[in-house]
C-alpha cells in the first residue's frame, strides 16, 4: 500500500525531483528507515530542524523543554534483543496506571513552536531525570552561544545541580516550594516590607 500512498503526494517538493510514486515501496522505505535509526533518529530530527529554523528565520533565542507520556494497550513484543525504550508502568499523566507506558521529550522553538528535539525515554522515567540530563547537556549550548539563549521548563528543572547555572546561562523555571531557598527568599521578601498595595485585597 506505500505507493498508492505516495501516488497524490507533492514528491518533487517532499524528496527532490524526479522521484516516483511506485519508487517508494515498502523495500526502499524499511531501507531507509533502517538508515535513519542507525544515524540516530533524534539526530537526524534536530539537524533537519535547525537547518529548517536557519532558512526561514525561525528565532532560537527561547527554548522550551516538556515531556509527556504515552500509554499503551497490547502485546509488548520488543522487536530486538535492546529496544530504544522500555515499555513499562510509570507516573500515569493520563490517569492510566494499569497501562505500560513510554515518555516522551519534546523541546520546541517560541518561535514558531518547532520541535527542535525529541526523545524516547523508559516509561518509569522521571521528569526530574530527563530535565536534568537535557539541562546539563545544554549548559555547554548555552555558554558557546554567540547571543543570549534561554531553557524554558516547569519546576522540575530547578535542581540544586543547576542552581548555579539557571540565571547565569538563562534557565527560566518556577522554583518549587521544596527548596530551602525559596522560603528564605519568601521570608526576606516579607521581612523588607517594602510591598505596594495595588487594591485593598492586593499587594
Amino acid at each position: 500500500m506505500t505507493p498508492p500512498f505516495f501516488a497524490n503526494k507533492p514528491l518533487d517538493l517532499l524528496l527532490r525531483p524526479g522521484v516516483r510514486a511506485d519508487l517508494c515501496n515498502r523495500f526502499q522505505l524499511g531501507r531507509s528507515l533502517d538508515e535513519v535509526s542507525s544515524y540516530g533518529c533524534a539526530l537526524l530530527l534536530s539537524e533537519l530542524a535547525l537547518a529548517v529554523c536557519a532558512q526561514e528565520g525561525i528565532t532560537q533565542r527561547f527554548n522550551h523543554l516538556d515531556t509527556t507520556s504515552f500509554s499503551l494497550t497490547g502485546a509488548d513484543i520488543p522487536a530486538s534483543d535492546a529496544p530504544a525504550s522500555a515499555m513499562t508502568h510509570g507516573y500515569a499523566k493520563d490517569h492510566r496506571p494499569d497501562l505500560k507506558q513510554a515518555v516522551l521529550e519534546i523541546m520546541v522553538s517560541q518561535d514558531g513552536g518547532v520541535p527542535v528535539l525529541s526523545t524516547s525515554w523508559d516509561g518509569n522515567t522521571s521528569d526530574i531525570e530527563v530535565f536534568q540530563e537535557r539541562a546539563q547537556a545544554f549548559i555547554e549550548t548555552l555558554q558557546n552561544s554567540p547571543t543570549p539563549r534561554y531553557l524554558v521548563a516547569d519546576g522540575t528543572l530547578s535542581h540544586e545541580d543547576n542552581a548555579a547555572h539557571l540565571q547565569s546561562l538563562g534557565f527560566i523555571t518556577r522554583l518549587p516550594q521544596t527548596l530551602k531557598i525559596v522560603s528564605q527568599v519568601i521570608r526576606q521578601a516579607l521581612a523588607m516590607d517594602t510591598w505596594q498595595r495595588l487594591d485593598e485585597q492586593t499587594c
